[in-house]
């Protein structure tokens, strides 16, 4: 009986405390809040800081990833540029073994052109020597610009005119140095002369 009675003053007082914390969160907000509002915060409240550890977890993980990324990222562009100048270095090798086959059958031309007085095979040598070499710089792109007809100053470079009357004006009568272009890009414009008519270099 006795042990039933403190048992229920216990309760009694754990009651009143309850209804003091009430009272005080009511003075507080000036409403009344009862024990189920209060589980409800509590558990939001708990809700809220899962939601939070989970997004610091994937915050983390993203910024795992975008280092790992970013590491991969300078691994390929590193090994881009070394793909690319052992490219250009192998570009270069064979281009210049092409010319060593070219300067080969030049010397040889020049040295059979000491044992002959043939002025028309010492020529046509030079000429295959010639031809040879255009040909070879085709394969890598390189060409002959085409300096005939009308002037143009995309690819033409004037160096001098001449007036007459054999041509219309601003045409190339003349070629002084060969142009050249490298895959559609002109490298060296073909400079030339270039016709004006009569009157033009009268007035001047």
């Amino acid at each position: 009986m006795e042990e039933n009675k403190n048992n229920q003053e216990l309760e009694i007082k754990e009651q009143n405390q309850e209804e003091k914390v009430e009272e005080q969160k009511a003075e507080q907000t000036g409403e009344p809040i009862s024990l189920e509002e209060i589980e409800a915060l509590k558990k939001e409240n708990e809700e809220i800081k899962k939601k939070l550890e989970k997004t610091e977890e994937a915050a983390k993980r993203l910024s795992s990833l975008y280092q790992m990324l970013q590491k991969d990222f300078e691994d390929f562009k590193l090994k881009t540029i070394k793909e690319k100048e052992a490219i250009k270095e192998e570009t270069i090798e064979k281009f210049a073994k092409g010319l060593l086959d070219l300067i080969d059958n030049f010397e040889r031309a020049l040295e059979s052109f000491k044992n002959t007085q043939d002025v028309d095979n010492i020529i046509k040598g030079i000429q295959m020597i010639h031809y040879q070499l255009i040909s070879y710089l085709k394969e890598y792109g390189i060409e002959k610009i085409e300096a005939s007809g009308e002037f143009n100053p995309q690819e033409h470079e004037a160096l001098e005119t001449i007036a007459t009357k054999d041509y219309e004006p601003n045409q190339i009568v003349k070629v002084l140095q060969s142009g050249y272009k490298y895959k559609g890009k002109v490298i060296r414009p073909a400079r030339v002369s270039v016709s004006i008519s009569v009157a033009e270099e009268e007035i001047t």
